[in-house]
């Protein structure tokens, strides 16, 4: 059986319900870019996630002073050549040069709405950030003259760092999802796909570390044409995540390019998918990502979020903890708020 694209059916069917593009809060940005001083009444601790989505699965996250910007592509097309493939149907919301210092680049894998050649090499000019990406990709980092600072990191391998004069410290863990590789017909499966995990390394141990999950892209289980999908089995890898190292403060999970579900079902969550890892791994505040930026299913490009509502609340769930966000909205988690709940 052969999958073929039906454009028709991922036109829109209410261009209101696309993602808005909103300005970025520069003013935020920069406040959440350094540590908290510590002063009287203060532990010296932001104690909140601060999370701006940039489009598709890009997010720029901070946390204690760290900024971190998982899978950058600021590029017109995900594509070989900016001259033919997908083009954006939703532009970022700034320029890659308008964002604040980045401290850590976090790669879930090398398809092309992941990994942009051009943005990585902006961003290496610019500001020389830690790269962090699974096992196979440096060679491609070498390939473009980045050689230093960059990890390759296999499944659960874990590496720490330090920031602001060793007042910020982050772990960067990488963790399994269900997905596959390749940038052209000849490298299918040759380099690891990943989720990630960043957690902060607190200086006293009273505290307890802010941890922020990124589902990268995957899929969450295989349904074949005509069968149940609650009958189907799914990955076990989040529920591992989640009793290693969950409970999460807040995760960011792929939702959209699903359709049909017989061929992207092993690699694409659906939103009902989407629900299910959120659960899975113990989220406390998760939002949607994969969608709205792109044409690359042939669902509705507005109907991941509408999905999303319905399965938040068919399980039993308040559809505010699992939502989802406008291009260039930043998202402020208080974690101490949320210990409360």
């Amino acid at each position: 059986m052969v999958f073929e694209f039906d454009r028709k059916k991922a036109k829109p069917s209410d261009p209101n319900g696309l993602p808005k593009i909103l300005p970025i809060n520069k003013d935020d940005l920069t406040l959440f870019s350094q540590p908290k001083k510590e002063t009287d009444g203060t532990d010296g601790r932001h104690a909140k996630v601060t999370s701006t989505w940039l489009g598709h699965a890009c997010f720029l996250v901070q946390v204690e002073g760290v900024n971190i910007l998982f899978d950058p592509v600021f590029s017109e097309r995900c594509s070989p050549s900016q001259l033919a493939g997908p083009k954006r149907i939703t532009p970022p919301p700034c320029k890659l040069d308008e964002l604040p210092r980045v401290d850590i680049v976090v790669i879930s894998h090398n398809h092309y709405d992941h990994l942009d050649l051009t943005t990585i090499k902006n961003l290496q000019k610019d500001h020389q950030p830690y790269f962090y990406v699974p096992l196979g990709n440096k060679a491609w980092f070498d390939s473009i003259g980045i050689k230093d600072k960059v990890t390759e990191c296999d499944w659960w391998d874990s590496h720490d760092l330090s920031f602001h004069d060793d007042k910020t410290g982050v772990k960067v863990v990488c963790t399994p999802c269900q997905h596959f590789t390749g940038r052209s017909l000849t490298d299918r499966y040759k380099t690891l796909w990943a989720s990630w995990v960043i957690e902060t390394i607190p200086k006293n141990v009273s505290e307890k570390p802010i941890k922020v999950f990124f589902g990268g892209d995957t899929g969450y289980r295989y349904v074949p044409n005509g069968r149940d999908e609650d009958d189907m089995p799914h990955c076990p890898a989040f529920k591992e995540i989640g009793e290693r190292i969950g409970p999460f403060d807040f995760s960011m999970i792929p939702i959209g390019a699903y359709s049909p579900r017989w061929f992207m079902s092993p690699i694409h969550c659906s939103p009902e998918d989407a629900v299910r890892v959120h659960e899975d791994i113990k989220s406390k505040r998760s939002v949607g990502m994969h969608w709205g930026t792109w044409v690359l299913t042939d669902e509705d490009v507005t109907e991941p979020p509408r999905r999303l509502e319905a399965a938040m609340k068919k399980r039993g769930h308040d559809p505010k903890i699992f939502d989802v966000m406008q291009i260039g909205e930043t998202l402020t988690v208080d974690v101490q708020e949320q210990g409360k709940l």
